[in-house]
């Protein structure tokens, strides 16, 4: 098989990891890459236009250089990572890099990996076609081998669109001569008089970037020897965080419901979910996993491995964000990001009086959905519990796909693949395919799974309902739906306006994911084009 021709119009995801690596010594030194992210847009579509919305947030740009700094990782890498999940291709990157300026990377990928020649490109600024000559001598792949922290100097940024008072740069163990502590170490963990260093970022890490370590301090709780601690798990990092402070910020576990003012938004057979807050107002989600009937204390261990190596392989905009854990308490603990609209299951239900979501919001997060699920299993993971209760929602009703204690690998379970064997039912009942009763898992069940939550959106109806002649829901609809067109009998009226076409296609879709026969039956990211296309 020869080796694939890059083109203008190969995505950058596809570029060679020689690129990554090449742009990444040119970038990274003296912090160019913030010029060049604060240039890439919110769509594609905006790239070079006046006052396009900018992809990346104060927080978000913080994220990458707090995580990006780390010894043996790239703030450029990451963003080139991340951005090339939206489709970005070469022709792109090269347009941002010459607005932002960086004439020298973009002849790079011009020149030398495209074999096009010189781009041409105006010298004038200070930043003309030779700013790679100050980046000489750095090493970037190897974090550095100056023995001086630069960023705990207080060097300022080279960027032109300066954000460094809102970055917090960290800087690492192995150059402050501090020893690397805590479960699962070894990545470098973040030097303890590193803060003092960059006081006037507190305000801003309170997102996906979020330092726990910081607003542990910022809590003024005693005893934070071992609360700097992060682990590395290929290149996202999850920090730790004591139990003690979870008690603090949750109040104490209060098991009160939320609702009622406690802190309780969750439980199940696998323990509780709180809602913990900081000084600063900084919210995050507590799971504290506990042994019970329904949990052993060997699968409790299991599930408790299975989400934190999982969530730290894999970030999507899709994908509920691990945060941390805790490891030194009675039971182990999971820390989110906190999603106030909670479920959709419970969104739909309009429980505590919540308003019905719309037929747009109801859109915008099956696209969300699916986006995430066929992320998942794309990297060769079946999620096996997708339903409207793991479906999580954000401020801007945003879809996460949460709950990763299920999650295993397998094929891509079409016809011809041969999927991996379980020796126990995994799933909730309602959602579940009827191979999964045969130990038969591929990412064809998280498809199955995708219908049945469609028509709970189409619907607003539950997936069971013991008081329905058919409790589980795709039952029910295929009973009294014999002419397709007769599902609009069941389209929930708290969504308002559907577009009548917009349903068909997603009944379609449904119908189409709940296919008995899985050889027939599409996985997520074959039904996706169709949902992409959809307007209402």
């Amino acid at each position: 098989m020869g080796k694939e021709v890059l083109t203008m119009d190969t995505y950058i995801r596809k570029m060679p990891h020689s690129a990554y690596m090449k742009l990444a010594t040119m970038l990274d030194p003296d912090n160019f890459w913030e010029r060049f992210a604060v240039e890439i847009p919110m769509r594609l579509e905006m790239l070079g236009q006046e006052g396009a919305e900018p992809r990346y947030s104060s927080q978000q740009m913080a994220n990458f250089a707090l995580h990006g700094g780390k010894p043996g990782s790239s703030p450029t890498k990451r963003i080139l990572q991340d951005w090339g999940t939206k489709n970005s291709r070469i022709h792109h990157l090269i347009t941002v890099l010459t607005s932002a300026r960086l004439y020298a990377a973009a002849d790079y990928l011009h020149n030398d990996l495209l074999k096009l020649g010189p781009l041409p490109h105006s010298s004038d600024g200070p930043d003309g076609p030779d700013h790679s000559n100050q980046l000489s001598g750095s090493n970037v792949a190897s974090g550095g081998s100056d023995n001086v922290c630069k960023e705990c100097l207080g060097k300022p940024s080279t960027s032109d669109k300066d954000v460094s008072t809102l970055v917090a740069r960290p800087c690492f163990a192995e150059q402050c001569g501090e020893e690397s502590t805590g479960w699962m170490s070894g990545a470098g963990s973040v030097c303890s008089h590193h803060w003092s260093c960059h006081s006037g970022a507190a305000s801003e890490l309170n997102q996906d970037g979020v330092s726990l370590s910081r607003l542990q301090r910022e809590h003024s709780v005693p005893d934070e020897g071992n609360e700097e601690a992060w682990i590395g798990l290929q290149d996202i990092e999850i920090q730790t965080i004591s139990y003690s402070m979870l008690g603090t910020v949750t109040n104490n576990f209060n098991e009160h419901p939320l609702e009622d003012g406690g802190n309780l938004i969750g439980s199940g057979g696998f323990g509780m979910v709180y809602v913990g807050q900081f000084h600063n107002g900084f919210k995050i989600a507590v799971k504290c996993l506990k042994v019970s009937n329904q949990m052993k204390e060997e699968d409790l261990l299991k599930q408790f491995e299975t989400e934190v190596k999982m969530l730290s392989q894999y970030r999507h905009e899709n994908i509920l964000h691990l945060l941390g854990y805790s490891k030194d308490g009675p039971v182990p603990c999971l820390v989110y990001q906190y999603l106030p609209n909670g479920s959709l299951e419970d969104r739909l239900a309009c429980l505590h009086g919540t308003p019905p979501l719309s037929a747009n919001m109801r859109l915008k997060i099956i696209k969300g959905t699916a986006n995430g699920i066929a992320y998942l299993n794309g990297e060769k993971y079946v999620h096996r519990d997708i339903k409207s209760a793991n479906i999580l929602l954000d401020s801007e009703f945003t879809a996460k796909v949460g709950d990763f204690a299920t999650v295993c690998q397998a094929p891509s379970g079409s016809g011809k693949t041969t999927a991996i064997n379980a020796s126990v039912v995994i799933g909730t009942p309602a959602y579940l395919a009827r191979e999964a009763y045969s130990f038969d898992v591929s990412t064809k069940l998280d498809a199955y799974s995708f219908g049945v939550v469609l028509l709970e959106v189409i619907t607003g109806l539950p997936p069971q309902d013991n008081s329905r002649e058919d409790p589980i829901l795709p039952y029910h609809i295929m009973e009294n739906v014999v002419e397709p067109s007769e599902i609009h009998d069941y389209v929930d009226p708290k969504a308002g306006g559907w577009v009548p076409e917009t349903v068909d296609v997603l009944f379609g879709i449904a119908c189409r994911c709940l296919e008995d026969k899985k050889r027939l039956r599409p996985n997520v990211s074959d039904i996706k084009p169709e949902l992409d296309r959809l307007t209402n």
